[in-house]
This record gives C-alpha cells, structure tokens and sequence, in this order.
C-alpha cells in the first residue's frame, strides 16, 4: 500500500539545502527490461521523489518518454524534466523548479561516443533559489560503460579524463560543478582486475576536487544491489565549500519499499545537500592556532538533539555557539567538556552553524536542523 511504502521513505531534503540524488532507475518504463511491472516502477518513483524531499535528481536509464510523462503527471506542477535527446538508456534531469531554473542544457563531448558507450554526459546549469541565498550550479550526469572486462575500463579511464579536462579546461575549473552519476567503477581501484580507479586523476586532485562518495565506499556501503559503490557524486572545490558536511548518504532504508529491488531499481539512490550560511564567512574568521580543533557533529540533519565533539587536547573552557543563517548567534555556552549535547527543540528547522572556539583557535561545522 501507499502508506507502508512511505513509512520506509525517509525525509532527507531540508527548505533550507539544495538537495541532490543521483539515480540509475534500472530501464524505467521499459516493458521489454528491467522491473516486470511498470506502473508499480512509476508509482514507487514518484512516492520515493515526494516523500525524500530532493530538489534534483540526476537520473541515468530513462527508457520510456510515456512513463515519463506519467511520472510527471504524478508529481505537483512544480516538477520538471529534461531528457537525453535518443536512446532505451537517457539521462536526465528531475528538479523542483521553485528551487532550481534551468539556465542551459547540453549534451558535451559528444566526440568521444565511445568512450561514453554512445551516452555522452548530459550537462545542465541551473541557478538555485533558496530563502537565504542564490547560486548558480553546473552538472554533468554521467553513466558511464558497464562491465569489468579490460576494454570497459579502457573506455571508462578515457570518459573520465574527458570530464576532467572539460572541467579544468574552462571556466567551470573556479565554478560549483556536480560530477555525478552511475559512474559503474569504484573511486579507491577499479572493478577491473583490482587496478587504479578510473576516477584516480579526481581522487589524487585535491586541491581542485572533492569525491563525497569516498567514505560510502570506504565504509563497503553499496550503491547497486550487486554489491558494489559504483554511484558516485563528485564536486569541485568551490561546490565542496557549500556541501554540508556529512550529509551524504545512500538511501539503503529504500530496499524495504514496495518489493524495491524487484519493482523499482537494481541501484539505490546516493544523496548529499549543499548550503550557505550567509552572515558568517567561515573562511574569515580567524585561526592564530597551528591547529583547529577537530570538530564532529552526529546526527547531522539532526532533529531534537545534536551531539558535539571534538578532540580535547589541552583542559581549559570551551566556548560553544549555534550560529543560524542570517548570522546571529542564537545560543551560547561556555563548557569544559569536550562532548557536548545542543537541544535543538526550540529551533526551526534550516542550516546552522556550530562555531567552537578555544583560545584563539575557532573551528567551524554546518548541520542541518529536521
């Protein structure tokens, strides 16, 4: 029933964030593969779109523009889309359009077919709108050549050197850009034959970029039902300083949804949400120490209490202070112990700030309240 379906659907999109999913739908709407039973796969979609509060999917294996349109036809007005041009397995583009306005879209690198297994990268700009603040965000949506056999991983090395250059080589290297999608590799070493991962020029360039999913992997969480974390996002330095920390995620609580894995996808979809805090540039706030504090917050979204800890090397008193997004400190507490426990209770739900300060040094953590 509709009812057990969401019950098993968490909430993990937030007013406040712009929140992102990549997800291989597994030959949606396709009668002649994947899941049997197509209207329960276009009923559970829009269940899962509605009841997870995401802004924007980046969608990999839209088989059928039927389906699609009664997908749509499910989801409020608000909900728009934008497909790759042919294809049994497009990409595409479901967003919320009070929070995100599609600026331009286009298929790039189109050249190297190939290497892309003749799904070039759908790439789209979008400016978002939050109630706090702007910004403009490139993504390329990627889904890239299957199988671990030596020739996919040949073409799977050369896709994502393609991507990187496209990136580095204009204007997008100082811009947020969204690398996401089935990216059917791993980010530590490939599927193919325990070599360096495909994605190794992203993951040795830190300076530059940031892969969100690593920890997933690191953690052995799966991202197809297979086993393996092969959906990836990846983000560049500037759209990693408006990534909240640790709100990525893998919706693993979804297999239990409506026969999932039979009915729905073979793969789960992978979530992170992104944000400003626009009265207090953490960047500017200044650190005369050698060292931050080490600072981790759980559970972040957060919804009653948040739990804050950090490394205490030295005794003395802590100063803790919850910063909200116009700037202003809404609650402060000095404490001398080094875990911490915030009611948030009183609080509306967005993003806030978590500054510790002790001494001269200030570190700072973005969470999100439910």
């Amino acid at each position: 029933s509709m009812q057990s379906a969401s019950a098993q659907i968490e909430v993990v999109g937030t007013d406040a964030t712009l929140d992102v999913a990549t997800w291989n739908i597994e030959w949606f709407g396709a009668s002649y593969n994947g899941p049997s039973d197509d209207a329960v796969q276009v009923q559970n979609v829009a269940d899962i779109v509605l009841g997870t509060g995401i802004d924007l999917w980046a969608v990999q294996e839209i088989a059928s523009i039927p389906r699609t349109e009664e997908l749509l036809s499910l989801l409020p007005d608000k909900w728009d889309m934008i497909l790759a041009e042919s294809g049994q397995q497009r990409l595409g583009y479901l967003y919320d359009s009070d929070v995100l306005s599609l600026r331009s879209r286009a298929h790039i690198l189109t050249d190297f077919n190939r290497a892309f297994a003749t799904r070039p990268p759908l790439k789209a700009e979008f400016e978002v709108q939050l109630p706090d603040t702007s910004f403009i965000v490139t993504v390329i949506n990627v889904h890239m050549k299957a199988f671990s056999d030596a020739d996919s991983y040949a073409r799977r090395v050369e896709a994502a050197q393609r991507v990187k250059n496209h990136i580095d080589f204009t204007s997008l290297s100082s811009q947020p850009v969204l690398f996401m999608g089935d990216f059917n590799d791993k980010l530590q070493s490939s599927t193919h034959a325990g070599l360096t991962s495909p994605y190794a020029p992203f993951v040795n360039d830190p300076q530059d970029y940031r892969m969100l999913t690593l920890p997933i992997e690191q953690a052995g969480i799966g991202t197809y039902l297979g086993g393996s974390t092969i959906d990836h996002i990846v983000v560049t330095d500037e759209m990693a300083d408006l990534w909240v920390d640790g709100s990525t995620q893998v919706l693993t609580r979804l297999v239990t949804v409506n026969g999932y894995a039979v009915r729905t996808s073979d793969h789960l979809p992978v979530v992170a949400s992104f944000g400003r805090v626009t009265g207090t540039d953490v960047e500017e706030i200044p650190v005369h120490s050698n060292r931050n504090l080490s600072l981790s917050l759980y559970p972040n979204p957060a919804s009653d209490r948040l739990n804050v800890a950090w490394d205490e090397t030295s005794n003395g008193s802590v100063r803790v202070e919850l910063i909200d997004l116009m700037g202003r400190v809404v609650q402060s507490t000095s404490t001398t112990v080094s875990d911490f426990n915030i009611d948030l209770t009183s609080f509306s739900p967005g993003l806030y700030l978590v500054r510790v300060q002790k001494g001269e040094t200030v570190t700072s953590k973005v969470f999100i309240r439910r």
